[in-house]
Parts: structure tokens; C-alpha cells; sequence
């Protein structure tokens, strides 16, 4: 079937000359399973809101608390001493190569239990406000006080507000104090460091970028807004620890872990100890996507068991184990990490292995810190184009049973796949219970995609390829400026088309200027990436470039 389509490809080649017009991984990172440092900030006074959604001090505390409260009255006394011991802490972490993300679990519920009991749960107040730090626009606040939570999240406005982000976040910050801004930074290096996510400071031609400020608490939209530029993230007085990422996790599309669709299973919501007037805060969101995790009582996006208490009881209890530790804002969990990565860095998440290029292959999973595989049960074209589409392909070209591409040797993570066609994910498909299976790894399902790289203006031929090159990223097609492109950055293009590699990168449009956008400027690859639009870059589509910059590459075998 490859030779086919590479003789069809070939027969369709008609013309050779360069100045005639004519005519698609690897997994996380190797230290994606490193240990998430804690954020050595030392304890605030009582005062300040150290915004924990909801462990709040009252004088009716249930006696469960008094450990807490005494936590609290010798805190100051043991300040010099924790931080020590962070330190030390902090100094292991960083020489340990391979640290098991899994005891980074273990050691943060240790953690947990000791935070102090008297935090506060509420970010900020107002109309505009949903779940204690959950901004609306102006339209989503009309909606929501015309129609109520269920005309909201219903509405078109609501909807489509929730965009995505491309991998490149322009910044800039204006007016948050010292000690957050220290928060930020420490929160935008664990982003660097565990996803494929990179914040730079805002450059004159970015239109879309985050403005960090301070007014009126800690607050931040969901998902990208349109036409918002910029789009802002309040980080005042008391948004320090890990809170500037809880943000920030907003904005890239997350809501609480505890309004999940499916949060009864696991938590039990007590409405008789919320807050008057706070009881939509605890609404689930039936929208809201868990991509196939499990539900994460530590995520930096839960409640925490007293959030928004009127009466100092629990308003939140784990089941069926009301003992479990809820809620912190320490750091990010292993599945907030996760949550990201499914979202915005497909490649950490899903890969094809064993075909010509990154176009084609056995369809591998992350799960579980292992590779695994896709069962073959009820595989069809659906399944294939989400699993394309989701990996940055314009459209699947084929899908394959009976392990076309080679046995894969990991567990057989997903089984009885059945995607609708329409799904941004795979893991927002039906599928059996992620992990469990009832088959074999001669069922292995692969996929061919239609390739998300192609050479413009030039030939191509089995031995070589040359052309203009041009880019299939956020759905459009479109040119890459010639800016810091080199050698490095035409290898993983040329991998891409199913080429041994790279022999030239030609400036100047030496193929024709193109006359479709220019997605992408200032990309700079390891060579090492499985395409383009992983490496480092401008956020897609903008750029201070014009067509007469547009690359050209050369590819052979």
C-alpha cells in the first residue's frame, strides 16, 4: 500500500524544474516523570488570603481542626527550619535523573495535611465571578444574570469563548507585586519544564497574549477568549504558592476538578454548610472534559473540604473514603500535568511507530508512565481521523487491524474505540474503562494521515523532494518564514514527508512567494522533534515576516 501511494504520487509529478509552479513521535520529555518542586514560600499572616478555595478559620471549626489551628500558632516559630528542609529537599530532587513521578503523589498528600486550616475560599465576589476566581465577559454576566447558570453554559457565548492557545503564550505583567510576580515565575518554569507549553515576554506583533495584573483577587476567563487581546489573569495580594498556575490552567480551557461531570461518584457535595448565596459555586460542568483521567483529589484544581463554609463544616467529603486529603495549591499533580499535555502537546500523549514517517504508524498511548497500544475492536475511518486531527493532520488517509505496522510491547491501554468523527481527542471518545481490554497485541490498530507538510513550487521524486515549504497547523495551511530556519529545523520537515533527510534550506523565496499565510516565523527545532509545528516558534500565524522570506527546503534519501 506505501509503494502504491508513492507511484501514484511519483505518476502525478510532471515537471522537475525548480522554477515551475507546481505541487507528514517521540514521547514526554526525559524528564517529563522528574519530581515537581514545592514552591518555597514561606507561611503568610492570617490576614492575607492565602487562597486555598476554602479552608477557611471560624471559631465553629469542628473539632477535626484543632491540629490544624495548633499547626498554625507554632508556624512562625518553624519557618527557618521548614525552609531548610525544603531546601534539602529541593537539592535531592534536582540530582535524582529518573525520579518516579508516582512518590511525588505520595509525598505531597504527606504535605497536604499540614497546610493550615485558616485559608480563605474565595478568590474575588461579583456578578462576573463564577466558582470563586471564574471570570465572565461582559456577555457571559448579562446571560448568566438573565437566564441562570443553565442558560449560560448552554449559550453560544459561553462556548465559544473557550478557545485554545497555541503552544507560544506572549506575556507581559502590570503592577502585581513582588511576591506574586516570584509565584509566576516559578509556576511558568514548571509549564517549561513539564509540557510542551513555553511563555515568553509579548513582542510588538503578538496580538493574542496573557497581561498578568492585580485587581480585585485572583481570577482568570476559561480557555482562550476571542478577540481579547489581552486577555487578562488577576494575580493580587495572596495569589502566591502554586495559585498563578491554577490560573493559568483556566485560561488554557480547565475547570475545578471537583465540577467534573462525573464528581458524585467521587465526591459528596453538603449544600446545608455553603455559603448563602454561594451555592452555584459548586455547580458540576457537564461540558467539561476529563480526558479519560482519573479524578484527582489533589489536583491543583480541586476545592478544598471547607471551601465556602458558612458554618466551619465540611461543604466537600471524599467517597467512599472521607479521609482523603482534598485540595491544595502547592504545585501541580501528575494529572494536572497530564491534563495539559492531552490538550495542547499531542505528542507526549499519542504517537504512531513504525511507519516511513510521522504520518503513519501503530497508534501508541501514554498512560501510566508506559507506552501502549490501541486494541482494534470496532476501528474504524472515525476513529482514525480523530487520532489524526488530534496529532495535527489535516485528515486520516487509512486505518489498518491486525498490528499492520508491527506488535507493540507496552499494555493495551484503549479498547473498543468508537470515536463519532467529530471528537478534538481520542480520549473524549466511548471507549472501555482506559487500561482494561480483552485483547491481544496482534490486534494492534495503525493509522495513515494524510502528511501536515508539503513542498510547494519544486518536484519531487523517490530520491528527492525540493520546494517551498508549507505548513498544515491549526486547521490552514500556510508558509514558514525564513527567519533562524536552518539545517536542523529542514531535517524534521523532511522526516515528516517519509525522507532520509535534509541536504539544503534556501531563504528568499527561491520557490515562489506563496500566497497563503504566513503561519509560522522564528522556528527553532533540536532536529530531533517529530514535526515542525512542535518546535519552538512564534505562535502560530503571527510573525514579522513577508512572503519574499518564505523558506525552502531541499529533502533527499
Amino acid at each position: 500500500m506505501i509503494r502504491l501511494a508513492l507511484l501514484v504520487l511519483l505518476l502525478a509529478t510532471v515537471n522537475c524544474s525548480p522554477t515551475k509552479r507546481s505541487w507528514s513521535g517521540p514521547g514526554p520529555d526525559k524528564n517529563d516523570d522528574h519530581l515537581l518542586e514545592p514552591l518555597a514560600v514561606k507561611p503568610e499572616d492570617k490576614e492575607e488570603s492565602n487562597l486555598d478555595l476554602g479552608e477557611e478559620h471560624t471559631q465553629d471549626k469542628k473539632d477535626d481542626l484543632d491540629d490544624d489551628k495548633n499547626d498554625k500558632n507554632t508556624n512562625n516559630q518553624d519557618d527557618h527550619e521548614d525552609n531548610d528542609e525544603d531546601d534539602k529537599n529541593i537539592n535531592k530532587d534536582n540530582g535524582d535523573e529518573k525520579y518516579n513521578f508516582k512518590t511525588e503523589i505520595t509525598e505531597l498528600t504527606e504535605e497536604v495535611t499540614q497546610v493550615p486550616a485558616n485559608l480563605s475560599g474565595e478568590y474575588s465576589s461579583g456578578e462576573d465571578i463564577l466558582e470563586g476566581d471564574i471570570k465572565l465577559t461582559p456577555e457571559q454576566a448579562a446571560l448568566f444574570k438573565r437566564s441562570g447558570w443553565d442558560g449560560l453554559v448552554n449559550s453560544e457565548a459561553w462556548l465559544r469563548g473557550h478557545g485554545k492557545w497555541s503552544r507560544t503564550i506572549p506575556y507581559t505583567i502590570n503592577g502585581v507585586a513582588t511576591r506574586e510576580i516570584n509565584a509566576l515565575n516559578n509556576s511558568i518554569q514548571i509549564f517549561n519544564e513539564h509540557t510542551c507549553l513555553r511563555f515568553i515576554p509579548k513582542r510588538d506583533y503578538n496580538n493574542d497574549y496573557i497581561e498578568f495584573i492585580s485587581n480585585g483577587g485572583c481570577w482568570s476567563y476559561i480557555g482562550k477568549l476571542n478577540n481579547a487581546s489581552p486577555q487578562r489573569i488577576s494575580l493580587s495580594s495572596g495569589c502566591h504558592l502554586a495559585v498563578p498556575a491554577h490560573e493559568i490552567m483556566h485560561a488554557l480551557g480547565r475547570y475545578h476538578e471537583q465540577s467534573r461531570a462525573d464528581r458524585d461518584t467521587y465526591v459528596r457535595i453538603i449544600t446545608s454548610n455553603i455559603r448563602s448565596g454561594r451555592e452555584r459555586n459548586f455547580n458540576r460542568q457537564n461540558n467539561s472534559d476529563s480526558q479519560s483521567l482519573p479524578y484527582d483529589y489533589l489536583s491543583l484544581m480541586h476545592y478544598s473540604r471547607y471551601a465556602f463554609s458558612k458554618n466551619g463544616r465540611p461543604t466537600i467529603i471524599p467517597i467512599p473514603d472521607a479521609s482523603v486529603t482534598i485540595g491544595q495549591r502547592n504545585r501541580m499533580s501528575l494529572y494536572d500535568i497530564q491534563h495539559v499535555n492531552i490538550r495542547y502537546c499531542p505528542e507526549r500523549a499519542l504517537r504512531l511507530v513504525g511507519g516511513n514517517g510521522s504520518y503513519e504508524g501503530r497508534v501508541e498511548v501514554y498512560w501510566d508512565e508506559r507506552w501502549g497500544t490501541v486494541c482494534d475492536d470496532y476501528f474504524g475511518q472515525n476513529d482514525g481521523r480523530v487520532i489524526c486531527k488530534y496529532l495535527g493532520f489535516p485528515d486520516v488517509a487509512a486505518t489498518y487491524r491486525r498490528a499492520r505496522f508491527g506488535q507493540g510491547t507496552g499494555p493495551i491501554v484503549m479498547d473498543d474505540l468508537r470515536c463519532a468523527g467529530n471528537e478534538y481527542s481520542p480520549f473524549a471518545c466511548p471507549m472501555r474503562t482506559i487500561g482494561t481490554h480483552n485483547c491481544g497485541h496482534h490486534e494492534d490498530a495503525s493509522v495513515m494521515c494524510e502528511k501536515n507538510v508539503r513542498l510547494a513550487g519544486g518536484c519531487v521524486t523517490s530520491n528527492y523532494a525540493v520546494g517551498r515549504l508549507e505548513v498544515y497547523a491549526e486547521d490552514h495551511w500556510g508558509t514558514v518564514c525564513d527567519d533562524l530556519f536552518g539545517i536542523n529545523d529542514a531535517h524534521v520537515v523532511c522526516r515528516q514527508l517519509g525522507y532520509r533527510t535534509a541536504s539544503h534550506v534556501y531563504p528568499r523565496a527561491l520557490y515562489g512567494q506563496g500566497t497563503l499565510p504566513i503561519l509560522m516565523d522564528d522556528v527553532q527545532c533540536t532536529g530531533g522533534e517529530a514535526q515542525i509545528t512542535h518546535c519552538p516558534s512564534t505562535p502560530i500565524g503571527e510573525h514579522n515576516c513577508r512572503h519574499y522570506e518564505d523558506v525552502s527546503v531541499r529533502c533527499v534519501n
